[in-house]
């Protein structure tokens, strides 16, 4: 058998392993697009992404970590389903900082308080620099009636320098939280 006589009989397969690359490879960029496009085109594309099986495990997470962000939106959403998305995001890739504060949420809402604050710490050790992380985790903490943890994560947000309006939001929560520890 000649090289050309197998290269003919592989072509079939090698076009359509070429058009299944390309396809994903649009997948993952449809997946990760910030254009304004609908919710079931997001879903439709992480989905592919996820369903593929030939994508890297970052884009992989990603497109777990996308899918349950938009699925969220939908409030007849399994959040069930939503959490385990999240939850493979960050097992596929646990450097990925945005699904810990997605999921943090996410156990906030099921009133899993301790899971959340462990998901923004952990959050916050990724990036450490985000004001916003601390003032959330300030907010759970205060749900929790941790008052001193909550100040402590208030003030390391105020010094992440937030815009003005969040900081004097923070620095009025501040303020309420020591007048009642005063108490």
């Amino acid at each position: 058998m000649t090289f050309r006589t197998i290269l003919r009989a592989l072509a079939p397969a090698l076009l359509l392993a070429g058009l299944s690359a390309a396809a994903h490879a649009g997948a993952v960029e449809d997946c990760r697009s910030t254009a304004q496009v609908t919710n079931a085109s997001l879903l439709a594309a992480c989905t592919a992404v996820i369903d593929g099986k030939q994508a890297s495990a970052s884009d992989t997470a990603y497109a777990y970590y996308r899918r349950a962000l938009v699925g969220s939106a939908n409030p007849q959403a399994d959040q069930a389903l939503i959490m385990a998305d999240v939850s493979k995001a960050i097992e596929l890739d646990p450097r990925l900082m945005e699904a810990f504060a997605f999921r943090a949420l996410g156990y906030n809402r099921a009133l899993q308080h301790d899971k959340a604050i462990a998901d923004l710490s952990s959050a916050i050790a990724l990036a450490p620099d985000r004001w916003g992380l601390y003032s959330l985790r300030a907010m759970i903490e205060a749900q929790k009636k941790d008052d001193k943890a909550a100040i402590a994560d208030f003030k390391a947000a105020l010094a992440r320098n937030p815009p003005a309006s969040s900081a004097d939001m923070i620095r009025q929560r501040i303020s309420k939280l020591e007048q009642k520890s005063a108490q």
